[in-house]
């Protein structure tokens, strides 16, 4: 049976540098693959990716893993960096469109073909708050449980499904005028768990 990551995470606090890169191996293509479905070039995305790792060394002692895994932990991080790399562009986009406007070109930036799924959870999640955001992301688009997502954000699961509810009822109510299905956004209530501790370092 494979190691935990909790498991392995001792034997790296404990020294074995080795260990880290058994994480990496075991997590980086995961963790790539989804901030290259939040629609950020492979460049950007690969560098978020070293990133997240970067900060997962920088708070080795503070991880919260669940169920043995720290891969929501890992998750979370990584969307928080892109949201804080988004940050950084929109602050350089303002500077850029404050200076005198450059000739016009006709390059076309290369667009992504995604599945209307995956299109309209984007707008969601882009609208949502960033803590409804990452709980969608993490049970719509990443596979983890409700319960699995509630603790690696540090929310009760009944707190993380009250938000989860909110944010269909949003979503809902956005696109009944065109009919489209809002159902195809929004995960489907999960099956009642034991509750998941709030809080955590």
């Amino acid at each position: 049976m494979d190691e935990t990551d909790e498991g392995i995470w001792a034997r790296v606090v404990a020294g074995d540098a080795r260990a880290f890169g058994v994480l990496w191996d075991r997590h980086h293509t995961r963790v790539f693959r989804h901030l290259r479905g939040q629609g950020l070039p492979p460049m950007d995305a690969d560098d978020l990716t070293a990133a997240t790792f970067l900060e997962l060394w920088r708070k080795r002692r503070g991880i919260r893993f669940v169920d043995g895994s720290a891969l929501p932990w890992i998750i979370v991080t990584a969307r928080n960096l892109a949201r804080n790399a988004a940050r950084a562009r929109r602050r350089y986009e303002r500077f850029l469109a404050a200076l005198p406007a450059p000739e016009p070109h006709t390059d076309v930036a290369d667009r992504h073909d995604v599945d209307d799924r995956t299109a309209a959870i984007r707008l969601a999640l882009a609208d949502a708050k960033p803590m409804d955001a990452d709980l969608l992301a993490m049970t719509a688009l990443e596979g983890f449980t409700l319960r699995e997502a509630a603790a690696a954000l540090g929310l009760s699961e009944s707190a993380a499904k009250m938000r989860l509810s909110r944010l269909r009822a949003r979503l809902r109510a956005s696109v009944a005028p065109s009919g489209t299905g809002a159902t195809a956004v929004a995960p489907a209530d999960p099956a009642p768990a034991a509750a998941a501790p709030e809080g955590g370092t």
